[in-house]
């Protein structure tokens, strides 16, 4: 199947005295200059202020609620000198506490017992794996090298078998607790300059958004390896991308459902084009997930982007 991956460009300072070499720096690091620094601090404020607050039940994730500190500026300690990156970046997840229903149905879906007629196979199953056992130790006392081979492969195709019905046994335990956990977490994510692009994946629709190069929504179901075994939660996106960018809409993907049915689906991805060594805003992205659509619509609904799409005339 072929997957997608977002492309996100990690910005990295480094940690060390003014004088020394950065890693992945062919020159020396020096201190960013009174003009970067108010670069970094304006622009990081008018992202923070366009952050939604959280929905009805839900709280801002521990590990980002230091950016919400009006001290916080996001001004880097070091900057490159040969390399110099004005990228801008602020991630704010979002979190929804246990409530003592959900606890209350993770122990139930966990105590649920398995489907009889599942049981009653699967102990089936097993019987015979044990006598295969009993016939392989008999022919490993008589050195029957052929008969070690036949049974060996016998062993191969029950212990498919085995692992398939436990797997559906599994399967509709595995959805329930699934169910429970996927809508407790979101994410709105706001950058500046950000030369990785992003990509939107799940049958994309496009929006109208004022003054935006691209804006699209998309929604893909919960995708699986095989019957039971989930790779991704289902999830939905709002992306919104302002500035010099180009699109490709010639990504497709194949998934599975749980079933194990294969299904063809499509997405875009937006290539910003950013001139790393200039210190203006060139690009925007707004990227906004969520347990389903409806979630990032939420969240989406509450944001004014405009002052940020006014970054790019400053």
């Amino acid at each position: 199947m072929k997957r997608l991956a977002l492309l996100i460009l990690i910005f990295t300072t480094g940690l060390f005295t003014a004088g020394a070499f950065a890693e992945g720096c062919e020159g020396q690091q020096r201190a960013p200059t009174a003009k970067e620094k108010a670069f970094y601090t304006a622009n990081f404020k008018v992202l923070r202020a366009a952050l939604p607050k959280p929905p009805a039940g839900w709280q801002y994730s521990d590990a980002d609620k230091q950016k919400l500190d009006p001290g916080y500026t996001d001004v880097p300690e070091y900057i490159c000198s040969d390399y110099i990156n004005y990228y801008i970046g602020l991630d704010m997840g979002y979190t929804r506490p246990m409530s003592e229903a959900d606890s209350q149905k993770e122990m139930e879906a966990m105590q649920a017992k398995p489907d009889p007629a599942k049981q009653k196979e699967l102990d089936g199953l097993m019987a015979q794996q044990q006598d295969l056992i009993q016939k392989t130790m008999t022919a490993a006392q008589k050195q029957d090298t052929k008969a070690l081979d036949a049974l060996s492969k016998q062993g191969d195709v029950l212990g498919a078998k085995i692992g398939q019905v436990q797997a559906d046994m599994t399967a509709g335990q595995s959805a329930a607790l699934a169910a429970i956990q996927r809508d407790r977490e979101a994410k709105v994510r706001i950058a500046i300059n950000d030369a990785g692009g992003a990509s939107c994946y799940g049958n994309p629709k496009p929006m109208q958004v004022k003054g935006a190069f691209a804006a699209y929504q998309c929604e893909n179901p919960a995708t699986y390896s095989s019957p039971g075994n989930q790779l991704d939660a289902p999830r939905g996106r709002i992306l919104v991308v302002y500035g010099a960018a180009t699109l490709r809409t010639d990504d497709d993907w194949e998934r599975k459902d749980d079933k194990g049915l294969e299904h063809k689906d499509s997405a875009i991805t937006v290539d910003t084009q950013v001139n790393q060594q200039s210190m203006v805003v060139q690009s925007i992205i707004v990227n906004i997930e969520g347990d389903d659509l409806a979630r990032a619509q939420s969240l989406y609904k509450q944001m004014n982007l405009a002052p940020i799409a006014a970054l790019l005339n400053h």
